[in-house]
């Protein structure tokens, strides 16, 4: 029989934990839907297009097990200004996981991403947003600079750490606000220093890319690294999320 990874079995796991959580065929339909409505290269280009337009940026999680797949996509968001976070290598959650798989996890997301992009990703953006100690000292031995997500842990010294805002846009969507509903909450938790996340292709699937568009159009949020710099401080950030959740194979 063919072996089965720790960190693969991780990735399904992850996703598992979510659909053992329940809820409505509706809420079931939309999950299954989140995990193959992936963004391809040509949706990428007009997200880009849109913020560009608006004179937004924003960062985009990747993860390192798509980076062949989507190099060239990394490459044309990294060209046009925006900011390229590593999701890990496969989606694992990181509030459990011990020190070798986290660093296992991140160590080969970052080399996959420079790899195939030659990009090197300055923030990572955990699944599911929890972050363990395990994770944090991964992030540091790795000199990474930034993590966005929520942690009882003590954060090492030299690396910035911000909690994103919750609930975010798919949540409230999941839990069956519609998009100007959505949207009003999400303008209520926009201000400065705020990081918010955002994943367009549900956007799309919810009927809710207009109220996207014109949340990004009254904002002009900027990418995540922004906030930390001196002169970012005022911004909103931005990052989205498109990748599937689990791949099997």
């Amino acid at each position: 029989m063919q072996e089965v990874s720790e960190l693969r079995r991780r990735e399904v796991k992850t996703y598992f934990d979510v659909i053992a959580r329940g809820g409505s065929e509706r809420l079931l339909r939309a999950r299954s839907f989140h995990n193959l409505g992936e963004y391809e290269h040509e949706d990428y280009e007009a997200l880009s297009d849109t913020l560009l337009d608006a004179g937004a940026t924003s960062s985009f999680s990747f993860l390192g097990r798509d980076a062949e797949r989507y190099a060239g996509t990394i490459e044309s968001l990294d060209d046009a200004g925006h900011e390229i976070v590593l999701h890990g290598y496969r989606h694992v959650a990181c509030d459990d996981v011990d020190y070798d798989i986290a660093h296992e996890n991140l160590a080969r997301g970052l080399d996959a991403i420079e790899d195939a992009a030659g990009v090197t990703p300055r923030g990572f953006i955990a699944p599911r947003q929890e972050v363990n100690a395990a994770t944090l000292r991964a992030v540091e031995e790795l000199d990474m600079a930034w993590v966005l997500g929520r942690t009882g842990a003590e954060v090492p010294p030299g690396i910035d750490f911000l909690e994103p805002v919750h609930p975010y846009d798919l949540i409230l969507l999941n839990e069956g606000a519609d998009p100007s509903e959505t949207f009003d909450r999400i303008r209520e938790q926009t201000r400065p220093g705020a990081a918010l996340l955002f994943h367009p292709n549900m956007l799309e699937y919810y009927d809710a890319h207009s109220e996207f568009e014109e949340w990004v159009a009254d904002t002009t949020p900027a990418s995540v690294g922004t906030l930390f710099e001196a002169d970012g401080r005022e911004s909103v950030g931005m990052i989205n999320d498109a990748m599937r959740p689990l791949r099997v194979e």
